[in-house]
């Protein structure tokens, strides 16, 4: 720990400057990021003109430098074929020293002409890269065949600048940065060169036309790129003016639709709501429907039915009723049990068995075993639904589905065998409800034709008020009934798989 201490230190000691460089650049860039999108543009428009018109500036001025250079080295060149090489003869060239009469008429000639004016000295090399003449009459350590010289030796004009050492200079040629011109000065007859001079003009000339044309090319640059910026800022201002406003609008339309999806949501939860509630109301009226009917009527026809029973049976001591016709109360008695027998069906139907608590796979199976025991035949049946999660609506939808196929498939078709397949997939509930043998029976009483057209007419609609499907298909051998309900029964429209 205290090594790892000790080079986190280090690091602190070595890396400040950089950390807080990155710091400082991470606040800029956030600080850049918040600006207006006109403010960045003229920024960034800005460097890149200044950095376009340096450029600009750089290169015009090297164009110019190295335009300047040619034309100072032509000249030279002209001024020593014109000036300096009819003074040299070929013996001055072969003793490789010139006489002090030439060497007075060169100074005369740098003193007094127009080259004087801008020479500021003139030498002579030889082949060897010896000095053969210099005007300050210094004299070199070593003779060296330099790069500048060879290339003047066959024939090329080089025109280059002090500053760059190429030979032994003296302290004022070098502080100068004199134009320094390489150039043939004398030719044999076959085009040898056999001197080159080398005279040193004075700069003033050209740093005046360097500085001239770095300002020209920078104010013609200033004065092109301002009015530019000028207009492309207000175009971009413009455009982000626009942008602002469409932003503006983007935002309350979703302001909008974030308010209309919220209250589309609660609608749908209200619908819902609603939905269930009513479908609630209308399984527990039907249940008081059932249980007044049980408890009322019923009981006091099945009061009636007992006394009228004891009427019609003979009295302790073989005493009969008197002044009744055992013929009349066998008959009341008759009708009494048909009408007792009517309620209690109706009843058993409207009065459902306790669902609320029980899972949608135990729902069915109750529905199956309570038509089984009331009919006292088997059903067919396959199916397995693993979750238990218990919803008390869907359960009572699914037990009135079950109920009302398997008693309409008795019937109408009391014979055939009856099947029931129910599962799951994709969140949905698949049940199907199946008789075969023979084709459904049409030949039916008007009041039981009432009662099944009744009956499914109920049962679509609360399936698809529970946000389902129903569907009957008659075949040669039977009838098949499938329902498809949505197990999260959101409210949302349903898809027919």
């Amino acid at each position: 720990m205290d090594a790892a201490g000790n080079n986190t230190e280090m690091a602190k000691r070595i890396f400040p400057l950089n950390l807080s460089s990155s710091a400082t650049l991470q606040k800029l860039a956030s600080a850049f990021q918040r600006l207006r999108l006109e403010v960045r543009f003229i920024i960034i428009a800005s460097f890149i003109v200044v950095a376009l018109m340096i450029a600009l500036a750089i290169w015009t001025t090297n164009r110019l430098e190295r335009t300047v250079f040619n034309s100072v080295g032509s000249l030279g060149a002209a001024y020593l074929q014109t000036f300096v090489a009819p003074l040299i003869s070929e013996e001055d060239i072969k003793r490789g020293v010139l006489p002090p009469i030439v060497e007075d008429k060169l100074k005369q000639l740098l003193g007094t002409s127009a080259l004087g004016q801008h020479v500021h000295e003139l030498k002579i090399w030889s082949p060897d890269g010896s000095l053969m003449y210099s005007t300050s009459g210094k004299l070199i350590d070593e003779e060296v065949v330099f790069d500048e010289l060879q290339r003047a030796l066959t024939g090329e004009i080089v025109v280059s600048r002090t500053m760059i050492q190429k030979h032994e200079y003296t302290g004022e040629e070098q502080r100068g940065m004199y134009i320094e011109v390489y150039a043939p000065l004398v030719h044999n007859e076959a085009g040898k060169v056999l001197l080159v001079g080398e005279f040193y003009e004075r700069p003033d000339f050209l740093v005046g036309e360097l500085s001239t044309a770095w300002r020209e090319t920078v104010s013609i640059v200033l004065l092109v790129s301002v009015p530019m910026l000028a207009l492309l800022f207000l175009i971009v201002r413009s455009g982000s003016l626009l942008i602002d406003r469409q932003h503006a609008a983007i935002r309350h339309s979703l302001g909008r639709a974030l308010e209309l999806s919220n209250q589309n949501r609660r609608l749908r939860a209200a619908a819902e709501t609603a939905r269930l509630e009513a479908g609630k109301l209308n399984e527990m009226i039907l249940d008081q429907i059932g249980s007044d009917l049980h408890d009322g009527p019923v009981q006091l026809l099945t009061l009636l039915k007992l006394k009228l029973s004891d009427m019609a049976s003979p009295q302790t001591g073989g005493q009969t009723a008197a002044a009744v016709k055992p013929q009349e109360i066998d008959r009341l008695v008759s009708t009494v049990t048909t009408v007792l027998e009517d309620l209690r069906n109706i009843s058993s139907d409207l009065v459902l068995p306790e669902l609320d608590d029980m899972s949608l796979n135990d729902t069915i199976l109750l529905a199956v075993r309570r038509h089984v025991d009331l009919i006292g035949r088997d059903v067919d049946v396959v199916g397995l639904i693993a979750s238990q999660k218990v919803d008390a609506h869907l359960n009572i939808c699914v037990y009135r589905f079950i109920q009302e196929a398997l008693m309409n498939s008795e019937r109408h078709a009391p014979g055939n065998r009856q099947h029931l397949r129910y599962g799951t997939r994709h969140n949905r509930l698949f049940i199907t409800v199946a008789d075969v043998g023979d084709a459904p029976s049409t030949s039916v009483t008007p009041r039981s034709t009432g009662r099944t057209g009744l009956g499914t007419i109920t049962q679509k609609r609360r399936i698809r008020a529970f946000g389902g499907r129903m569907r009957m298909i008659r075949r040669p051998n039977g009838m098949v009934v499938t329902a498809v309900l949505p197990l999260d029964h959101s409210g949302g429209p349903f898809d027919r798989p």
